[in-house]
């Protein structure tokens, strides 16, 4: 009995070691040097259509080690998950940056370097013709060499890993057998075929028979403007109200306060974006010239 307690223990411990977040070593003025010098060529590679510095300097490992605090079962499907289609995933996203870029004739550039006690991030400021968006790297050294280990979303408001986290623990709560889970996939499913069918109002319909527990990020309010906007201004409008009143994100503010005009508060949207990027003439220029944020 005693013998099997203690393996139980020590099962617990590898299992509860495995989850715990790395920390990484703290940056020296040596590794803030080479983050400068990687930020530099990131951006450059960017503008010129090279794909080869993201794919060099994007670590798997350090990516998975910033997917911690979840449970044994949870991290066996991630490393599941992971190999089969999230590390392609990831890679397609970082290349999709770059492809976009070129495509539209857009330009990325610095907008600010902030060096953490163990990291950095590298917020890069993408502009197209008539609107601009933002994008940030979390920086780590890895083996003496700078890596990029997360992304960060500014219109969801989360690193990727983040994402991650929320979805593993959301597919934990509710499993395949789980209604609220059975009724998601069924309603997606629905509004699939109703688009195919050529029927757009009835595919928006069923997407508001997903329950809410699923209702969670920017992409249900994104999927169901894309298809309100291609029905009529009226029921773009009443979807811009409901999306406005259920989710709270910054983005989801800032498209319901440009879409009615409303200048106070899309300011306020201006200010709160502005405090997180931790700059403001930039972003003060790009509003008054016209410029959307998308």
């Amino acid at each position: 009995m005693l013998r099997i307690t203690t393996l139980l223990l020590i099962l617990v411990a590898i299992s509860s070691c495995s989850n715990k977040k790395t920390e990484t070593e703290p940056l020296t003025a040596e590794h803030k040097a080479k983050i400068v010098g990687l930020s530099k060529d990131l951006i450059k590679s960017i503008n010129d259509f090279d794909f080869s510095i993201v794919n060099s300097t994007w670590s798997n490992k350090a990516f998975k080690d910033r997917v911690s605090n979840i449970t044994g079962t949870q991290k066996s499907v991630f490393e599941h998950i992971f190999e089969k289609d999230l590390k392609r995933k990831i890679k397609t996203g970082n290349l999709s940056i770059i492809h976009h870029i070129n495509s539209t004739n857009g330009a990325a550039s610095f907008f600010n370097l902030d060096h953490k006690d163990h990291h950095s991030e590298l917020t890069i400021l993408l502009t197209y013709n008539d609107n601009f968006n933002f994008f940030k790297y979390r920086i780590e050294i890895e083996n003496q060499k700078p890596v990029l280990s997360d992304s960060y979303n500014f219109r969801d408001n989360l690193w990727y890993s983040e994402k991650i986290i929320n979805s593993l623990r959301l597919a934990s709560k509710h499993n395949a057998f789980s209604n609220d889970r059975r009724e998601t996939n069924i309603a997606i499913h629905n509004s699939d075929q109703e688009l195919l069918k050529g029927d757009t109002l009835e595919a928006l319909y069923y997407l508001y028979d997903i329950p809410t527990t699923h209702q969670t990020g920017n992409w249900l309010s994104f999927r169901k403007l894309t298809l309100a906007q291609s029905l009529s201004d009226s029921v773009y409008a009443s979807v811009m109200v409901t999306e406005y009143e259920n989710n709270k994100s910054l983005y989801m503010k800032y498209l319901y306060h440009l879409y009615f005009s409303d200048s106070t508060d899309l300011e306020k949207v201006y200010d709160i974006l502005s405090e997180e990027l931790g700059e403001s003439k930039t972003l003060d220029s790009l509003v008054s010239s016209g410029s959307f944020w998308d």
